[in-house]
């Protein structure tokens, strides 16, 4: 995170200059004020999705960078001050955008300087990066996530269960899918999913569940994998599955954790 602060009156270093080297070992830089989450490239314009988490928040300002180099860095206010914290901004602007080029963006968030001497300085801070290609490129952005996994909540100590690991591509049509299911406390895997026949998944074992690879998932398309468990012991459990793809730039839908209890038999 870049953090840019700009200065305040003299008054403030003179009133903390005697402390100012001993305290600034104990501070701690602050989390970004805003989340991007998704970016899409429609030339010349962008649609941006970002949660804003700073309640000082003053401005927001999309920085796009072209992918490969060259090109000019664009610059576009997407949102003013947001009220409240924690609330998603959705926004289609003209920024200027080349046909046919990638862009990288981060989101800048201007924070306003508290009033009195003893207020916190303005800054800017800088979110995430997202890249994306343009609309209709063979590039364009994949956006695979893990919709739910399903199994039974408390099943009984010894015996074998299996849960359902669904998953789809909201995104362009996606190849070398990888999905990933690991077990904990009292679950074990029973054997691994047939290769080939999910998605064209190969499956091979992996820490204490199994990873799928080299799967294709059309745009829209839904799919699932199973997981052949037994519940070897009676107590907490659970399913912890990730799923990611080529060019997916929204990695916060990609994974899900299901917990059981198993009970006695």
């Amino acid at each position: 995170m870049r953090r840019t602060t700009r200065p305040r009156w003299l008054l403030r270093a003179s009133v903390a200059g005697g402390t100012a080297c001993g305290l600034a070992l104990g501070l701690s830089t602050p989390a970004s004020s805003a989340q991007l989450i998704s970016l899409q490239l429609d030339a010349p314009d962008i649609t941006i999705s970002f949660r804003d988490t700073e309640v000082r928040d003053a401005g927001h300002t999309a920085v796009l960078t072209p992918q490969g180099g060259g090109g000019e860095i664009r610059r576009v206010q997407v949102a003013g001050q947001v009220p409240g914290v924690n609330r998603t901004v959705v926004r289609t602007v003209n920024a200027g955008l080349r046909p046919g080029t990638g862009y990288c963006a981060v989101i800048e968030t201007k924070v306003a300087a508290e009033e009195g001497v003893f207020g916190r300085f303005g800054t800017t801070e800088t979110s995430n990066q997202v890249c994306a290609e343009p609309t209709g490129s063979s590039k364009a952005a994949t956006d695979v996530s893990i919709t739910n996994i399903e199994g039974e909540a408390n099943p009984p100590a010894g015996t074998n269960r299996n849960y359902w690991i669904h998953f789809t591509n909201s995104g362009a049509d996606a190849t070398g899918v990888t999905v990933d299911v690991q077990v904990s406390g009292s679950l074990t895997m029973r054997r691994l999913p047939e290769s080939g026949t999910f998605s064209g998944m190969q499956c091979t074992a992996s820490g204490s569940g199994f990873r799928c690879t080299g799967g294709t998932v059309a745009k829209g398309a839904k799919g699932q994998v199973p997981l052949l468990a037994t519940v070897k012991s009676q107590g907490p459990g659970a399913v912890h599955a990730s799923i990611s793809a080529e060019g997916d730039t929204v990695p916060g839908n990609n994974s899900q954790a299901l917990g059981v209890i198993a009970v006695p038999r």
